[in-house]
């Protein structure tokens, strides 16, 4: 049985990515942060700036830019759109697979893929891989990122090692260009270069240690340059009153500890009833404990994964938002070392399997609800989101008859999805 897990699996992965690929039949799918980023690729587009009515937005220009690249090309639909992410996570798929098999040595020939498809089966992924965000791309950008890193520290040849340090660093921009906690993985970078064992024999060398201070001091300039540019911190407020953070610090807190109980249970924390609320918080400690315990375990290998992903969860620690989509390029991460953790306990395996099975089988429900919206045809107005844009999709899709409150109808909304479904 065991010889046939990785074959088993990687039919369940070929069937999770038609399913994937079948939502390019779903109409334009828009929430808050959507119709901030298509309008701001629609104003680059037509070459009025990365510009949302008129004034910059929070968001950094790269995935803006990936979508002005579609308009221009006159390839800007909801299909496209949604195909860009397919390719997108395809390929931060095959890269989380490198990471795991070379970062974690428990990541065997069916761990690895066991968590690629745990990944697919995530309600956050599957709610989120059909909408124009930045969470995909962000993902591919990280862990390909990673996965250089992984293949650099196998390298001898210094001069190859260069090769794969530009890469990195290329890539660690690209992403802070996409999210701006990319700058987790800038620490990481950096780190990657400074454990090189061959590094001390290097810089015994004088002319080698200013050449390297030179490398260092123009990346540094560079890469200053580009968050400067592409970042800012106009939504991050912090109270300066010392009862008012301690405040914040716990709401901090009890967002997290929600958010990875949603990410646990598999569902969101809206779709449940409110009476259960207060236990997917308490619950959310559970792969908190575990993560911790698992980042703990692997000190004597403490590597680059290990630095971004407690930089990348240090930043959202003090983020004043709550929303399990900030997890979704790590969620792989987070469930190798919780199968860390879970070895070290010696959890038996039976349980194990009946957590993923149920996990899986609420991923499977997601992705049913999903494909129902994408084929949805005219009731997709009433079945897509929390109902906040349903008159507008009314509207633009004249669905709902002729009884529409045309106060309610959202004109911004309105044009991007006539214009881009």
């Amino acid at each position: 049985m065991q010889s046939n897990m990785p074959r088993l699996l990687k039919g369940i992965l070929l069937l999770l990515a038609i399913c994937f690929v079948s939502q390019v039949a779903s109409p334009l799918r828009l929430n808050t942060d959507a119709i901030t980023l298509l309008s701001t690729a629609d104003s680059a587009a037509h070459g009025t700036g990365f510009l949302n009515h008129g004034q910059p937005t929070v968001f950094p220009p790269g995935y803006p830019a990936l979508l002005a690249v579609l308009i221009k090309a006159g390839m800007a639909h909801s299909w496209s759109f949604i195909a860009l992410n397919a390719l997108l996570l395809g390929v931060g798929l095959i890269a989380t697979y490198e990471v795991l098999i070379r970062n974690f040595y428990e990541a065997n020939e069916a761990h690895a893929p066991t968590i690629c498809v745990l990944f697919l089966l995530s309600f956050v992924v599957i709610k989120h891989f059909t909408i124009p965000l930045t969470d995909i791309a962000f993902f591919c950008v990280a862990m390909s990122c990673l996965a250089v890193m992984s293949r650099a520290a196998e390298i001898t040849s210094d001069r190859r090692f260069l090769r794969y340090a530009a890469a990195v660093w290329l890539l660690a921009l690209a992403a802070v260009a996409i999210r701006r906690i990319g700058v987790a993985l800038l620490p990481a970078a950096v780190f990657m270069i400074v454990i090189r064992p061959r590094l001390r024999s290097f810089l015994l060398v004088r002319r080698n240690q200013f050449t390297l201070a030179l490398i260092f001091a123009v990346l540094g300039i560079g890469t200053t340059v580009v968050i400067a540019k592409t970042s800012t911190l106009s939504d991050f407020t912090w109270p300066l009153n010392r009862q008012a953070v301690v405040g914040l610090v716990a709401t901090n807190v009890s967002y997290r500890l929600t958010e990875f109980g949603e990410l646990f249970v598999n569902a969101p924390i809206s779709k449940l009833p409110t009476s259960l609320h207060n236990l997917v918080l308490l619950i959310g400690g559970v792969p908190v404990g575990l993560l911790v315990w698992g980042v703990v375990l692997r000190r004597k290998v403490f590597g680059p994964s290990e630095l971004f992903l407690i930089g990348y969860a240090a930043i959202l620690l003090v983020w004043p938002y709550r929303d399990s989509r900030f997890w979704l390029p790590v969620i792989p991460l987070l469930m190798a070392y919780s199968a860390v953790s879970l070895r070290s306990f010696r959890v038996p395996g039976i349980l194990v399997r009946l957590y993923c099975i149920g996990f899986g089988v609420l991923g499977i429900a997601a992705i049913v609800y999903s494909t129902q919206i994408s084929f949805a045809g005219p009731k997709f107005a009433e079945r897509y989101g929390d109902g906040t844009l349903r008159t507008t999709y009314c509207a633009a899709f004249r669905s709902c008859g002729d009884a529409i409150d045309q106060k309610a109808v959202d004109a911004q909304v309105l044009q991007l999805v006539q214009q881009y479904n």
